[in-house]
């Protein structure tokens, strides 16, 4: 017996694509207005220049993992399933936050492709849903693909370049509301987060355990690493020993009297609550490739330099509070940082000029349209294949070369 499959239904294994009309009428209105027809422009602009910053990306990435041994080191720690963006693949990607980002990055890429296609006069025959099996894990908008390959250039090059550049706005206005939501941030207490003890330093003997906060040193309050830093250099140039006032779980204080040399204490790292928000927080104030460098670190990888630096990551959320959410910050900060993160990622990676990417697709049509009378479509297309290919070998060799050098 044969299953017959209703008809919104198909099958392209492993891939299930659930059609549906749902949403088609809203593209038509939005197709139809002055704000899309500028959009489309826009996005055939900014587009072209996305595909470069990823190339040069790509290229930098491989050059500094040849010249700097620690980078490759690096990434061999984080494994070869870090470079792909799938939630459960990727064992940095949060399964829940990674899938709610991907799902609406997908949903406003492919949307923004039919709002154009409707825009340019196209058809689009249907929206829906891609399940691998039974996983969502993409949207698509089935734009008439003889349309499409019959519209010149420009309208074409509209329409294809709408899904990254969408992805790219989005990203950005996920991160705007990301940074403010930081803003309202504030430590529990103002001190000197104690991160790592050594069972067999005098510290953890006497008492203190990791999670304490240091909020003063010898009866001087130590809000930050300047004034601490300063009440310890005072200790060893008087000679004498050193008395930590600590806060624990926010209620609780504690008074903790140790040898003169702290570095025998067994105290192993400390982090700075108010410096490391107000770091992060104002990070694209000091320089905007310092607050992009700053926002694109995620905050589950194994790295204390990452993790102790990052006020949400799961070593100091609870060390903070929001003024606007209170305790429970940590969820929308999440929600936003990895619609923000995913959503720039598939932007930018979709504007490369891989084929058939977006940005290939398109590069495909401008290398036809430009060189089509002076070399043969044959040509054309083996010149944008070898393209494609190199480029395909530089994201090979980013994920595979850690293994070799």
């Amino acid at each position: 017996m044969r299953l017959r499959l209703p008809s919104m239904v198909e099958v392209q294994f492993p891939f299930i694509l659930v059609k549906t009309r749902v949403g088609l009428e809203l593209m038509d209105r939005l197709g139809g207005t002055g704000f899309s027809r500028k959009m489309g422009l826009v996005s055939l602009v900014v587009m072209p220049f996305l595909g470069a910053v990823m190339v040069y990306l790509l290229l930098n990435a491989i050059s500094n993992m040849l010249s700097n041994p620690s980078v490759s080191r690096v990434l061999r720690e984080l494994g070869p399933a870090s470079n792909i963006l799938l939630p459960g693949v990727n064992p940095y990607l949060p399964v829940f936050y990674g899938w709610v980002a991907l799902i609406i990055a997908m949903v406003i890429h492919e949307y923004s492709h039919g709002t154009q296609a409707k825009a340019n006069g196209m058809n689009v025959k249907s929206t829906g849903l891609v399940l691998f099996l039974i996983i969502p894990v993409g949207a698509f908008a089935e734009v008439d693909e003889k349309q499409l390959e019959d519209a010149g250039l420009e309208k074409a090059g509209r329409v294809l370049s709408a899904g990254p550049v969408s992805n790219v706005i989005a990203a950005l206005a996920a991160l705007a509301i990301f940074i403010l939501l930081m803003l309202t941030l504030k430590p529990v207490v103002d001190g000197i987060l104690v991160v790592g003890l050594s069972a067999n330093g005098t510290a953890y003997q006497k008492g203190m355990r990791p999670g304490d906060i240091i909020i003063g040193v010898n009866g001087e309050p130590t809000p930050d690493w300047h004034s601490f830093a300063e009440a310890v250099r005072k200790v060893y140039k008087l000679e004498g020993n050193i008395t930590f006032r600590v806060s624990r779980n926010g209620f609780s204080n504690y008074t903790f009297t140790l040898g003169k040399n702290i570095s025998s204490s067994g105290i192993l790292s400390l982090v700075p609550l108010k410096d490391v928000l107000e770091n992060y927080s104002t990070a694209f104030a000091r320089s905007p490739l310092e607050g992009f460098v700053t926002y694109l670190m995620i905050p589950t990888v194994p790295f204390p330099w990452v993790y102790e630096t990052i006020p949400f990551s799961s070593l100091l959320q609870k060390y903070y509070v929001s003024l606007l959410l209170g305790e429970d910050y940590h969820y929308p900060v999440n929600f936003f940082f990895w619609v923000w993160f995913v959503n720039l990622n598939l932007g930018v990676f979709n504007a490369l000029p891989l084929y058939p990417m977006d940005g290939g697709v398109v590069f495909k049509l401008f290398c036809r349209r430009k060189l089509g009378g002076r070399m043969s479509i044959s040509t054309i297309d083996k010149m944008v294949y070898a393209v494609s290919l190199a480029l395909l070998g530089l994201i090979v060799g980013l994920i595979f070369l850690p293994y070799v050098f």
